[in-house]
């Protein structure tokens, strides 16, 4: 019949049509690889044979730049890796720019961190698995944004003109978990920078080891160039810049969070009145005969703890010295290492550390003393009297291995 000859015809186009969107689906499916490299407004990224399981004992290496004048915001989609409270075994890194560049956080497990922004117009990812692996790797949309335009759902970048930062979803709901945001403050020439703190409340613990804010002078994270590293919920005290650039790092780990903190910055000229508490700095080894003098005929007194002097160190260790300007430390225990050049010869470790001032820090031969100091371009520690030094007593022991576990 007629009704027969029509409906054919039309069973017939239907089944070529569902053969056509199959193909085309699968034609298009994206294919995920080791690591490569990615350019462009915006993109997706994943680990590789995502949704599959990810290979084990490899290391893959992302690297995306968007165009100049933008920064790059990275948004995890999915996070399948094995779980583990410090990510030793598989993780995902993300860092500022391609090469040696500042890393914004590390992650493992299935809980997905906030979105990340980077300061510049590059980023890299690197993923790396050991012999056991465990899910279906990660998967990530990348995105060229403008800076200072990414609303509250982005945090960080680079700031050039006065105005505010704050933490995602400020002020709204608490911050999420697991972000890390870096702001790069860069003032004129022949300026100075000054940060207030509006409102300011961070998950507390004694030693902010879990979510804090950083401040760095420079445009970078140096142990020897932070200002301070903040938590809890009293604003920090007006903090001044010593040149033309601050670097600004909050991070949250993936447990508790808080309402989170909003804060303004100006810029003013470098001989201008500054008021407000003073902020420490790691002081500046002094170079000349004169300064050095000068330095070694103040009182010598010591100032702040072991916790407040950790991280602005580039090493910490108990150590015991012989009375020598040039001294050699024979070490029985490492805390903090950083570039410390270190001899070892059998199960005895020694390291040679110049003392600017004979007299500050005093130690007497035969006593064990914890060390912090600074380390030069050649790997050889130096003391001086700004420096921590005090007399070992076992009790120590575990103030000093909780040490290790925080974050600088």
């Amino acid at each position: 019949r007629a009704e027969g000859e029509v409906g054919a015809p039309l069973c017939n186009r239907a089944s070529i049509l569902s053969v056509v969107i199959l193909n085309v689906f699968v034609c298009c499916r994206l294919v995920f690889e080791c690591g490569g490299n990615f350019t462009g407004y915006s993109g997706f990224i994943g680990s590789s044979g995502h949704p599959g399981v990810y290979p084990a004992n490899t290391k893959c290496v992302w690297r995306i730049t968007v165009p100049q004048g933008r920064v790059v915001s990275l948004l995890f989609r999915v996070m399948d890796l094995e779980n583990d409270g410090l990510c030793r075994y598989d993780y995902v890194d993300v860092y500022e720019g391609h090469v040696s560049g500042q890393r914004l956080g590390r992650f493992c497990g299935t809980s997905r961190p906030g979105p990340l922004v980077t300061s510049g117009n590059k980023m890299q990812v690197v993923m790396v698995s050991d012999a056991n692996t465990a899910g279906s790797g990660f998967l990530a949309a990348y995105a060229a944004v403008r800076p200072n335009e990414v609303g509250n759902r982005y945090c960080g970048g680079l700031l050039k003109k006065p105005g505010s930062l704050k933490t995602p979803n400020w002020p709204d709901k608490d911050y999420p978990a697991g972000v890390t945001c870096s702001w790069h403050i860069v003032a004129p020439q022949n300026q100075i920078i000054e940060l207030t703190f509006e409102k300011f409340d961070v998950e507390r613990d004694n030693y902010c080891r879990y979510d804090h804010m950083a401040v760095y002078n420079g445009g970078e994270t140096s142990d020897s160039r932070r200002i301070g590293r903040f938590c809890g919920d009293s604003p920090p005290a007006p903090i001044h810049s010593e040149g033309s650039q601050l670097f600004v790092q909050f991070v949250s780990d993936l447990s508790l969070t808080a309402d989170g903190f909003i804060g303004h910055y100006l810029f003013k000229p470098k001989n201008s009145t500054i008021t407000g508490s003073p902020v420490t700095t790691a002081p500046t080894i002094p170079t000349t005969a004169s300064p050095l003098e000068a330095l070694c005929k103040q009182k010598c007194r010591r100032s702040g703890t072991i916790e407040s002097h950790y991280c602005s160190s580039n090493f910490g260790k108990k150590a015991m010295r012989e009375q020598s300007v040039l001294a050699t430390f024979s070490i029985t225990s490492v805390y903090k290492e950083g570039n410390l050049a270190i001899q070892q010869a059998g199960k005895t470790m020694s390291t040679k550390i110049t003392v600017l001032c004979k007299k500050c820090p005093l130690v007497r031969r035969g006593l064990n003393y914890i060390v912090m100091g600074h380390v030069d371009e050649q790997g050889q520690g130096v003391i001086s009297p700004y420096n921590f030094m005090m007399a070992f007593k076992n009790k120590q022991h575990r103030d000093l291995a909780v040490l290790t576990n925080v974050h600088c």
